[in-house]
């Protein structure tokens, strides 16, 4: 996919360079000061100033440049690289051709050389000539940029005319969150879809073996057990689990992001570890026929995204993570918090990623717990940021901007005290019934799904 940028046209002229101008400048006023003083040293000097510059004038192009700038591809994945390149007419007399592009966060090349694109023209060049100047970059983080902003020049023989048509403008990037590796090996509690690989607890169409009984209306000739319907004297049919399939919601808490982000392969925050453990755990889900939806709070133009299936469902999903802009609400925490949690589905499995800092989030969790939905709170704090005490300055900087050694003393205890009121919620949350497990990618869940398969097993009382 290429995203058209700019076309720089011919708005800008050649304008004389520095070099240019002191040519003029000495050349001239030391010939003048020759010819009237009747110096011929000062001409023999001032000669080769007056030849350069007047050879540089006769030989500017007539025409300007024009240029064309694409980035390729406009949609990515962290960790791949973007392309940008700019397609130039460049006509006779024009030598070097550079754009210096501008910075923009978690979209960087790879060195200091990579954000200058050049390129030399041949001194004898006599048409118009098509070239390209292209760079590269890598997206380090999941978001929504503005990059391809540049400056593009280019000059004449012996640098004497440049030609600078203004910044070009930025082109927007769309940046997908990395798919981080997941995998459970124990499916979900309490599926009821008609469809998907869960084996369900009634007798129906599927693939896995139940039990063999007498044939009977409505059977499918396919299940025919020939072998034994020989043996017995009778038709006999392979009975089946039925494949039913669970309504999953992902509901990732974007009121807070805890800790450093330096893209992917380094430092990652509690939203970064969040949106690509969605994503994780959004395609597994979708992989394995469920129906995945996503609910983000305390981010503002995030919607919602109702449970569907198919592989499609992923790249809604990460289209939607990709949009996450934290704490941008106006309104609380606890209102945002309740329209939300409003949508669940009765009867779903509700993951609820969240760094454990907003209250309001562990409340909701705590109330959907009660109420009989099967909620997982899955803890996306780093763990770095986990050991008040072992914070460096850049940690508790990252925590609250501080200005001198008594605001770090202040971080540093405030937030000491936020991690033990954070541990009692917590607690507090597991004694009602909502497990709570850290994320660490592979089989993270798999215990305590299985724990929450035994549960839904169990009997229960029941008022009447």
């Amino acid at each position: 996919m290429t995203t058209p940028g700019d076309t720089a046209d011919g708005h800008a002229d050649w304008r004389p360079t520095a070099a240019q101008v002191r040519a003029v400048t000495i050349g001239a006023l030391a010939l003048l000061i020759g010819v009237l003083n009747r110096r011929l040293d000062l001409i023999v000097l001032a000669a080769p100033f007056v030849i350069a510059a007047a050879w540089a004038a006769r030989t500017r192009p007539a025409e300007v440049p024009t240029a064309r700038m694409t980035l390729t591809p406009s949609v990515v994945t962290e960790g791949d690289l973007v392309t940008w390149q700019a397609d130039l007419r460049v006509p006779p007399g024009a030598r070097d051709v550079v754009a210096v592009l501008a910075p923009t966060p978690f979209v960087v090349a790879d060195s200091p050389a990579g954000e200058i694109a050049a390129l030399t023209l041949g001194a004898g060049q006599r048409h118009t000539s098509s070239v390209r100047i292209s760079t590269t970059r890598r997206a380090r983080r999941w978001g929504l940029y503005d990059t391809g902003a540049a400056v593009l020049s280019a000059t004449t023989v012996l640098g004497a005319f440049r030609w600078t048509p203004g910044q070009i403008r930025p082109t927007p990037l769309v940046v997908l969150p990395d798919k981080a590796g997941f995998r459970a090996r124990t499916g979900m509690p309490h599926p009821d879809g008609v469809v998907g690989l869960n084996r369900g607890r009634a007798r129906g169409e599927g693939s896995d073996f139940a039990t063999l009984r007498a044939y009977g209306p409505g059977d499918r000739l396919s299940r025919i057990n020939w072998q034994r319907s020989t043996r017995s004297g009778e038709l006999q049919v392979s009975a089946t689990h039925a494949d039913l399939d669970t309504h999953i919601t992902i509901i990732v808490d974007a009121f807070h992001d805890i800790g450093l982000a330096d893209g992917i392969g380094s430092a990652s925050s509690s939203l970064d570890t969040s949106v690509r453990a969605a994503t994780a755990l959004a395609e597994h889900y979708l992989r394995a026929g469920e129906r995945v939806g996503l609910l983000i709070l305390g981010s503002k133009g995030a919607l919602p995204l109702r449970p569907r299936a198919g592989r499609a469902q992923v790249r809604r999903i990460q289209d939607n993570l990709a949009r996450i802009r934290p704490g941008t609400l106006v309104i609380t925490d606890d209102e945002a918090t309740a329209t939300a949690m409003a949508q669940v589905r009765p009867g779903a499995v509700v993951l609820i990623l969240t760094p454990a800092i907003s209250r309001a989030a562990l409340a909701q969790a705590m109330r959907l717990g009660q109420r009989g939905t099967t909620v997982v709170v899955i803890d996306t704090l780093p763990p770095s940021t986990r050991q008040p005490l072992a914070l460096t300055e850049r940690d508790l900087d990252a925590l609250a901007p501080m200005r001198t050694r008594r605001d770090l003393a202040i971080t540093r205890t405030a937030w000491r005290l936020r991690m033990l009121e954070r541990d009692g919620e917590i607690h507090r949350l597991v004694r009602s019934g909502v497990p709570v497990v850290p994320w660490v990618r592979h089989g993270s869940l798999d215990e305590v799904l299985r724990q929450l398969q035994r549960r839904a097993r169990a009997p229960r009382a029941a008022r009447r």
